[in-house]
């Protein structure tokens, strides 16, 4: 099972990582030393060490008590905690904004697949083979005797060079399902293939219904994880290859139209981003929007439902289908269109839908009609600024009862701003005076 006993020593080195972390695990590895505690650098962050990519979070375990030991730490460095007793887990918060996990070495059992496992206190070894892939069961030790010695049980290090992804053992996808998700996101991530065996361990737990035994929160965790990659469209596929759209809504359907739909987000976001700075898109949503958007609404609010979404996310991707399309034909037909016009069509739009609307046009390689949607967006953009310097308040003092006509003559009074018909404050007063009578 291990190959630690016939292991080389082997020095990571941390050089790479920002001063200000290094500084830190210097820090803690001394606190660690005076209390004869074993404490290690744990998942994502190692694997990132070695392939040389840029991953910060710092995730510590502890032979002894992690908890423990974080709550000496966060004493010491004056750090926020939040401690999760039921896997020997804490998150330190420190006062620049820092996050470190630090949890105790620990085996994992299932009572059930799909299930919170249970953990129970245990070696280092024991705690990096509960992992899910060899590429992430390694660690780096931080001992100042020891300090950057890597620990590699499983052949991690090789499985990297041989760019593969493997799991520790038969039962790993049963355990946990969420594996299937998080295997198709690194394969993509860092193109790596699947090892024959773990494919077909993951094509037999796919085939099954073990997810649908997940909780909303967790399979939401895992889709939106993989939708934030840089570009998911691939991983997308392999999703849709395995069938595993049918655990969000079974007749959710990944047609060539989606598939256009999908391809062209990245192109739209980049043309997006490029053009409007401040704005803050929630890019996972944008391809879940693009993954429903040719879906029925009672496929879309059954699948919001079963990820769980926030009130929110909710709200947005229920915007992704019948009314972009709606949109998407009266913005690409020639002709003039007040900015009024564009601008009640969209008002009630996020930037997301926005993104997918575009999306959905660069799938057609229309590039006329794409050129004048874009002209038509940065217009939009431009006049949601706009506002009226008449208030309810002036229209009270015209003596005009408050009621639902306010919001109809403000309404007006800013299409007229829009339009450019009204563009000081005295044409405002004789608009309002006109429109009264």
């Amino acid at each position: 099972m291990s190959e630690m006993k016939n292991q080389v020593k082997q020095i990571v080195s941390l050089s790479k990582m920002p001063m200000r972390q290094r500084h830190l695990l210097k820090q803690i590895c001394r606190l660690a030393d005076e209390r004869d505690l074993a404490v290690y650098l744990v998942g994502g962050v190692v694997r990132d060490l070695l392939l040389k990519r840029e991953n910060w979070d710092l995730d510590l375990t502890v032979e002894g008590d992690g908890v423990v030991f974080a709550r000496l730490v966060a004493d010491r460095y004056r750090a926020g905690l939040a401690v999760f007793e039921r896997f020997a887990t804490a998150r330190l918060t420190f006062p620049d904004g820092l996050k470190m996990d630090i949890a105790t070495t620990r085996r994992e059992s299932y009572a059930q697949p799909a299930l919170l496992p249970t953990v129970q206190p245990a070696s280092i070894e024991e705690d990096l083979y509960r992992r899910d892939f060899t590429i992430n069961a390694m660690a780096v030790q931080l001992n100042s005797g020891q300090f950057g010695r890597l620990l590699d049980p499983y052949g991690g290090q090789r499985d990297l060079l041989a760019r593969t992804i493997r799991v520790l053992h038969e039962g790993s996808f049963q355990d946990d399902p969420t594996r299937i998700f998080r295997a198709i996101r690194f394969e993509q991530r860092f193109g790596f293939h699947l090892e024959r065996a773990t494919l077909g361990l993951l094509a037999q737990a796919a085939s099954t219904n073990l997810i649908q035994r997940l909780s909303g929160p967790r399979l939401q965790n895992e889709i939106l994880l993989l939708f934030a990659e840089r570009d998911p469209a691939r991983a997308i596929v392999r999703l849709a290859q395995l069938k595993l759209f049918r655990f969000l809504h079974r007749r959710l359907r990944y047609t060539n139209k989606v598939k256009r739909t999908v391809t062209a987000v990245p192109k739209a976001l980049a043309w997006w981003v490029s053009r409007f700075q401040d704005s803050v898109i929630d890019r996972p949503i944008v391809y879940l929007m693009a993954l429903s958007s040719e879906a029925s609404q009672a496929v879309v609010t059954t699948m919001i439902r079963r990820l769980a979404l926030s009130r929110e996310q909710a709200r947005k991707v229920s915007a992704g289908g019948r009314l972009v399309d709606r949109a998407l034909k009266r913005l690409t037909k020639e002709g003039t269109v007040r900015g009024s016009q564009i601008f009640r069509l969209l008002e009630d739009f996020s930037d997301e839908a926005l993104v997918l609307l575009l999306a959905k046009q660069v799938s057609k390689q229309q590039g006329v009609r794409l050129s004048l949607l874009r002209r038509r967006l940065t217009a939009y953009i431009k006049n949601r600024t706009t506002k009226t310097v008449l208030t309810g308040r002036d229209l009270q003092a015209l003596g005009l009862q408050p009621g639902p006509q306010y919001k109809t003559i403000l309404g007006k009074l800013l299409d007229a701003r829009i339009d450019g018909v009204v563009t000081t404050e005295a044409e405002e007063w004789a608009f309002v005076r006109k429109w009264l009578g």
